[in-house]
This record gives structure tokens, sequence and C-alpha cells, in this order.
């Protein structure tokens, strides 16, 4: 048996919750790429059918016991996360996705926790500090400094700024759907595991889509482009690196580390996408874009550090 100190096992907290945010940057290039081809809708569906598959094979030992100890109460409050935030909410992802491109969509995600931080204030009546409060609003700064501003500069056509500016109503809408999620499985998780709340989220959400789709009669044209070998093959590599991936090391992020640290380098996505574009994608990254990331995730940091003070 290997014994690790303290110390080590805040480094490899530290290192899951970076190697976290970099999978969710890498995944939503990999998601990007076939934006165009798929439906948002399939996209979601899609990938919530591999996540679900593989973390149905991890979680069968045991599964129905822990199922069993779940109460009625922490059932609902895990579909209504799983069809608000997942269904939903990753749905909105993508539109988003498709419309504002990675860096402007993790950029506007980063703004999830300080949002699930006011609607705990004011529905929960949770309190938190003058710091917290300083961390949300620079927070909010760099991401306005990024987002407020006309439609990029080569989209000189009003067809590119209407899809600018649908981006921004959609990724508003993201937001604001994973955070409620958060909020509905802070309820839900009381007894159950992470990795098991989560397979019940994903459940409820896959039925969610399942249904939206018969009901508009066009589940199969979500999906039928995926028939198409290399778009499926993009959309396994993405939805393994991070509905799967991404997610599992959060979780081994929150078990080695404060939660406060693991919440803050998971939250760093936008900064790891920033040389994803340089080097990989051959983009251009603005100064503009730089300053209001790191003000973002200095933001962020600032609200989780306070936390656990």
């Amino acid at each position: 048996m290997v014994f690790i100190t303290s110390f080590q096992s805040h480094i490899l907290g530290a290192v899951a919750a970076l190697l976290s945010a970099f999978c969710w940057a890498v995944a939503a290039i990999l998601f990007r790429r076939i934006g165009d081809h798929v439906p948002a809708m399939g996209i979601n569906l899609a990938k919530g059918l591999v996540a679900m598959l593989f973390m149905a094979v991890l979680l069968l030992p045991g599964f129905y016991s822990s199922l069993a100890l779940v109460d009625a109460n922490s059932l609902a409050a895990l579909a209504l996360s799983g069809i608000i935030g997942i269904c939903f909410g990753d749905t909105l992802y993508f539109l988003t996705l498709m419309r504002l491109g990675a860096r402007r969509t993790l950029l506007l995600g980063s703004l999830i926790p300080v949002t699930t931080a006011f609607i705990a204030v004011v529905f929960l009546g949770e309190q938190i500090s003058a710091l917290a409060w300083f961390g949300m609003s620079l927070a909010i700064v760099g991401v306005t400094y990024v987002l407020w501003q006309r439609a990029p500069q080569e989209n000189t056509q009003q067809q590119s700024r209407e899809k600018y500016r649908s981006g921004l109503f959609f990724g508003l809408l993201f937001v604001a759907a994973n955070a409620l999620g958060i909020i509905a499985t802070k309820v839900g998780v009381a007894d159950i595991p992470a990795l098991e709340a989560t397979f019940v989220r994903q459940v409820f959400a896959i039925a969610g889509l399942t249904f939206w789709g018969l009901m508009v009669r066009d589940l199969l044209g979500w999906v039928s482009p995926l028939r198409n070998g290399k778009r499926l093959k993009t959309l396994l590599a993405a939805s393994l690196i991070g509905a799967l991936l991404g997610t599992w090391l959060s979780i081994v992020a929150l078990k080695y580390t404060y939660a406060a640290v693991a919440a803050t380098l998971n939250s760093t996505s936008p900064l790891f996408i920033l040389p994803l574009a340089v080097f990989w994608l051959k983009e251009h990254v603005t100064l503009r874009e730089i300053i209001g990331a790191l003000t973002a995730v200095a933001g962020i940091g600032l609200y989780f550090s306070s936390l656990s003070l």
C-alpha cells in the first residue's frame, strides 16, 4: 500500500483540477468542430449516451445498493438538476459554442459559480463575505470586458452580428440553467455519492432530450449527421475527454485538496483555451481576451478562497 503525505495529497488534487480544466478546454474545441454539421440537441444527446454508458460500467458494482439509499426528495432534485442543468443547460452551451466559439463560451462559463452563489444568497439565504462579493464582481468585470463589444471586426454582415448577439443570449441562459442545476444537485447529493448522482442526472437528461425530440418529431434528424464516421469519432473523443475524464478528474481534485482550491483550478479552462487556440487552431488571440480571462479567473479564485477563510 502506498501512503502519501498531506502535501502530496494537495499537489495531486491541484494537478487533477488543472487537468480537468484542460480536458474541458480540449472538449470544447472538439465539440465546436462538429457543431456546424450536428444540431446542438443531437450533440447533447449523443454526448450524454456515451458518458452514461461508461459511467454505468464504472458504477455497476454496488450501484443498486447506493440507489436504494436515495429518498424521493433527493431523486426529484437530481431529476430536476438533470433536466435543467444538462438537458437544457448543455444544449444552450452547444448553441452558444456554435455562435461564439470555444474561447468566449468558456469565458462565459466562468460566471456559473458566480451565478450559483448569487442564487444561493437570494433564494437559499446563504451568507457570503465581502471578499467573495469582490471576487464575484471581478469575475463579471473580466467577462464583460471581453464580451461587451461590437460583433468581431471580421464579421461585418448583419447576419454575423445577429449570430453574435444570439450567442450572448444563449450564453446567459446557459449560465443560468447550469447554476440552477448546481443548486438542485446540491440538494440531491446529500444521500448519494457524486458519481452515482451524476449518473442519475444524466439518465433524466437523456429522458428529457428523447421526449423533446419525439415531441418535435426530429429525434432522428438530431443524430443522423453522426452517421459520418469522422464526426462520430470526434464526438466520442470529446465526450470521453470532457464528460468522463474531465468530470472524474474534478472529483479526484475535490477528494485530495481543499474544495476552494479545486473549484478555482477547475475554473481555469478559459486560460487553457488561449494557448490551444494559438497553437492548435492557429487563431489570433487579442490582448483584450487575455486580460479578461486572467481577470475572470482571478475573481473566481478570490471568491472560492474566501469560502475557506
